[in-house]
């Protein structure tokens, strides 16, 4: 018998901005921004019957593969937020979502994101191979945005960051969490640059996973002074993730 579910299509949930999500300005970390986000759509997944319990029956996972985010204002510590997320109609294997993030102001972030289901296996599963639930999907994005695109890095002659990953950076699924790709990412600034400069954009690409025992260097280009490039490269070889990060 097929199963009739009649859900909302779009979820909200409002946080209080801690210490630990802020940085040494108070403002929220991009690391912080992607956990709201997961979190809310992660609520939204559970109501839709695609919640990490019931894709796990099935032996499968959900995988962030590519986030962009614009910013307008920067929360800070405890400050109210409110995070709201839609998921647009699946296409193929390709399950798109957008969020707003807005504090008492109104909009401060708006973001765009790709994902995918994953088997155990690694093996890609197309939508057609999940049930999927009965929504009124919004084809409205939050952003406008299409480009893609993240030239690789090619000068590797010195990190501007490495880590050897441990067991604090795994999620649920055994690997490191997209989340923490961020924090990773804006290690290659230093405190004096991130005081400067006023955060546009950001932008990750997950290109492979990373597990216990890797070793990850981050290697960084500025293409001029408000547009810098990011690519981690795991063990000397295989690129893990690609960033852009655009300045005001």
């Amino acid at each position: 018998m097929k199963r009739t579910m009649q859900i909302e299509n779009k979820e909200e949930r409002e946080f209080i901005l801690r210490n630990y999500e802020t940085d040494f300005c108070r403002r929220i970390k991009p690391s912080a921004i992607l956990g709201f986000f997961q979190e809310t759509a992660g609520d939204h997944s559970e109501k839709m019957g695609l919640g990490y319990g019931d894709l796990a029956k099935q032996d499968c996972f959900w995988v962030l593969s590519k986030i962009y985010v614009e910013i307008d204002r920067r929360p800070v510590c405890r400050e109210k937020i409110r995070v709201i997320t839609w998921p647009h109609a699946p296409n193929k294997a390709i399950y798109e979502r957008s969020f707003v993030l807005e504090d008492e102001k109104g909009a401060a972030m708006r973001a765009y994101s790709r994902w995918c289901i994953l088997k155990k296996s690694g093996r890609i599963v197309p939508a057609s191979g999940i049930r999927q639930p009965e929504l009124e999907y919004i084809a409205e994005r939050s952003v406008s945005f299409d480009n893609w695109l993240i030239s690789s890095v090619e000068d590797r002659s010195k990190a501007a960051y490495s880590l050897r990953v441990a067991n604090s950076e795994y999620d649920f699924n055994r690997h490191v969490n997209n989340i923490r790709y961020a924090d990773y990412i804006f290690n290659c600034f230093s405190v004096s640059e991130l005081e400067e400069k006023s955060l546009r954009s950001f932008q990750l690409h997950y290109v492979r996973q990373s597990y216990e025992g890797d070793a990850l260097d981050f290697y960084r280009h500025d293409v001029t002074e408000k547009e810098c490039l990011i690519e981690g490269v795991r063990n000397g070889g295989e690129t893990v993730v690609a960033a852009k990060v655009s300045f005001d």
